[in-house]
């Protein structure tokens, strides 16, 4: 069995916590005592409760990317973000409603691009990088803000829905 790391425990604890309060309203005191950490534990790993949500996002990140290295299509990475925001569906909509909305945008772009960048170079491997770039960019926000207006309507849209409209519009 694998055993967490003290910055695992907290991003857990983190995820827990944000199922039933507002991500401004946790405090380390609060987030420590529910991770049965002191508060100094915190405090050696992370600077604030964002830089957490930061390290949270990345980790999640990094699970996503060695999943979506094996994907040969774009649907496929889109459905692994989507199935990432119904399993996390509180801890995303508490991450979109807190001052700390860029770190899940920042997240949503980061899957977003590398879904892009992959039907960019698919459809013509000899587009200039700057071009490539700006349509990768330009797509990838899309898919963002497609993703925020799902979460801010309590994922009203099913999944599939949400994979058509975008493919509708690719």
């Amino acid at each position: 069995m694998t055993q967490l790391t003290t910055e695992d425990v907290l991003a857990r604890t983190l995820k827990q916590m944000m199922e039933t309060t507002s991500l401004d309203h946790i405090t380390i005191g609060k987030l420590a005592n529910a991770a049965h950490i002191n508060r100094n534990t915190f405090y050696y790993h992370f600077d604030d409760i964002y830089e957490l949500l930061r390290w949270t996002y990345k980790q999640d990140i990094l699970m996503q990317l060695q999943q979506y290295t094996q994907i040969d299509r774009w649907e496929h990475a889109y459905q692994l973000m989507l199935d990432y925001i119904v399993d996390n569906k509180h801890f995303c909509q508490e991450s979109l409603r807190s001052v700390a909305r860029e770190l899940l945008e920042n997240f949503l772009y980061s899957a977003a691009t590398g879904m892009v960048e992959r039907v960019v170079i698919s459809v013509d491997a000899n587009t200039p990088a700057k071009i490539s770039h700006a349509i990768t960019d330009f797509y990838a926000w899309a898919i963002v803000m497609q993703v925020v207006q799902w979460l801010d309507s309590d994922l009203e849209e099913s999944k599939d829905d949400m994979i058509k409209k975008s493919r509708d519009c690719a």
